[in-house]
């Protein structure tokens, strides 16, 4: 009883999250916005990952792929990141989280989403402008400059 009602509290949330994100997707079509998500699940789906190759989530990645909502997920980037270590999967959690992310877990998290980020950006960030650029220009960054 307990694995039908898990079960099905699975699949009414994974619906309702792609409910949000069709309503998501239209507000931001209609107000000229991108939209990009981040998949990211520590304590489920990344361990089932780990373990299986599958996740209890895989609904909303082919929703994601299908819809060609354009989305980003971390949840692959720390299993790529953890196959480089001789660490326990423990130990390696110890890296990044406690509970929440470490500093360094946010640190991480920043990295692996920044190219997948800064394209959208209109001005790019200073450190992301034209590398042969002599001069530091604050144009579109301070109003009335």
């Amino acid at each position: 009883m307990q694995a039908q009602a898990a079960a099905l509290l699975d699949r009414y949330s994974l619906r309702a999250t792609q409910f949000i994100l069709d309503k998501a997707r239209a507000f931001a079509g209609k107000n000229g916005k991108k939209l990009m998500v981040v998949l990211f699940d520590p304590y489920r789906a990344m361990n089932q990952l780990r373990i299986s190759g599958t996740r209890y989530d895989q609904e909303i990645v082919d929703y994601l792929e299908r819809e060609k909502v354009d989305h980003f997920d971390m949840n692959k980037v720390h299993l790529e990141d953890y196959k480089k270590f001789n660490l326990s999967w423990e130990d390696y959690l110890k890296e990044y989280f406690i509970g929440h992310y470490k500093p360094a877990g946010n640190h991480f998290f920043a990295f692996a989403l920044k190219d997948k980020l800064v394209p959208w950006l209109d001005p790019k960030p200073i450190s992301y402008q034209q590398p042969d650029q002599q001069t530091v220009s604050f144009k579109g960054y301070i109003q009335g400059y």
